[in-house]
């Protein structure tokens, strides 16, 4: 009985979990339920029939649904392959790269319920499917918000910064089940629209070819065709309640390795105020180039027996936001910094003579928002106590 009880508990849970965010999701429609069955015979429809979505060229976007009379639109069998709906009894589809000069790319495209809030973290996410018969597979695949309706008036490709893609944008290939994508964007107050397609040029892009599955009948076609499905935009306060699935949520432990330039005429305080340790994200432990530096801290201290050395952590704004959050990544910056005065007392420095502050993400090296930007702010830097 308990354990009725017990999963009967978990399956409320996770009704209430789910209906959360279908309130908070800022995508309508983001599943293509809301659409007009009863016509939906052919390629080409998803502007017409399902509530909200429109095509962003004049090339046409696809809608598919199980229970209907045409077998070329149909789930789980359709004529560009084998899929079951990721959720619900519908999916959309686009084509993302065509050799074909019949056919050209697609984009799908909505109106957002809201603007995004200035300053607001969201979770944006896919979940994407490559069909069967595609001959071909790419990157450079994502979603875009944007300010302001995006119609381009013919079937040409659109080419230009992507919000959301996959982490390494590696080219998507998954044909038996569905793949989720998903980062987060920070609004300012005035996009209120989201793209969805392939936004690498030609040249860009790394096409790599696909075999057919054996049990899927029919001829392959000369493009890249996706399955896309559960689309939703969801405010959050930190990076890390934005999920993927294991092939796109992993972050490579990216560490700012710029070298300091050292010269001559430079005197070890010089030398101190230029010195810094660097750490991964979320990430306290010091590396073998942090030990080198320490090391040549340490022979400075050794050779200046009348400094107090401030040891000074920080964390960038990611990790402050993970800290609001998760209690282990409170005070981050303070951690990194205890953890190279251990370092120091352990080769000899007498722990007297080190002072631990900590200015978390309120002394940034640069404002800067690319990856190895964010990386040059998680850090512990030095200053001498005067």
């Amino acid at each position: 009985m308990r354990q009725l009880l017990t999963l009967a508990f978990v399956l409320f849970a996770a009704f209430a979990m789910a209906q959360d965010e279908d309130e908070q999701n800022l995508v309508p429609n983001g599943g293509f339920e809301d659409f007009n069955k009863k016509p939906l015979k052919s390629m080409g429809q998803l502007q017409s029939l399902c509530e909200g979505w429109f095509n962003a060229t004049q090339a046409e976007t696809d809608l598919y649904a199980s229970g209907i009379k045409s077998a070329k639109v149909s789930i789980p069998m359709n004529d560009n392959g084998k899929q079951e709906a990721a959720e619900g009894e519908a999916y959309a589809g686009f084509r993302a790269y065509t050799k074909d000069k019949k056919k050209t790319r697609s984009y799908l495209e909505i109106a957002l319920k809201d603007e995004l809030e200035e300053n607001q973290m969201y979770c944006l996410s896919f979940k994407i499917s490559m069909s069967d018969l595609s001959k071909y597979s790419v990157n450079h695949i994502g979603a875009v918000v944007s300010d302001r309706k995006i119609f381009q008036p013919n079937t040409g490709a659109i080419v230009r910064d992507i919000d959301v893609k996959d982490r390494s944008n590696k080219v998507i290939k998954s044909m038996d089940a569905w793949e989720t994508v998903c980062g987060t964007v920070v609004g300012t107050g005035q996009e209120d629209y989201l793209l969805i397609g392939c936004f690498g040029g030609n040249t860009d892009l790394n096409v790599e070819k696909n075999k057919k599955p054996r049990d899927v009948v029919g001829a392959q076609t000369y493009d890249a065709y996706y399955y896309i499905d559960d689309v939703k935009l969801i405010p959050v306060d930190a990076k890390s309640q934005c999920n993927c699935s294991s092939a796109t949520s992993s972050k490579p432990d990216l560490i700012y390795g710029a070298s300091t330039v050292i010269t001559p005429e430079m005197s070890d305080s010089d030398i101190l105020g230029v010195s810094a340790v660097y750490f991964p994200s979320l990430k306290k432990s010091v590396n073998t180039a942090g030990i080198n530096t320490l090391n040549k801290v340490m022979e400075m201290m050794n050779a200046n027996a009348d400094w107090t050395l401030e040891i000074i952590g920080h964390c960038d704004n990611d990790e402050a936001a993970e800290a609001k959050i998760n209690p282990r990544f409170v005070e981050l910056g303070k951690k990194r910094a205890e953890q190279v005065k251990r370092y120091l007392v352990s080769k000899g420095v007498p722990e007297s003579r080190l002072i631990v502050l900590t200015k978390e993400n309120t002394s940034p090296a640069t404002t800067r928002e690319t990856e190895i930007a964010i990386a040059q702010n998680r850090r512990v830097t030095f200053a001498i106590r005067k």
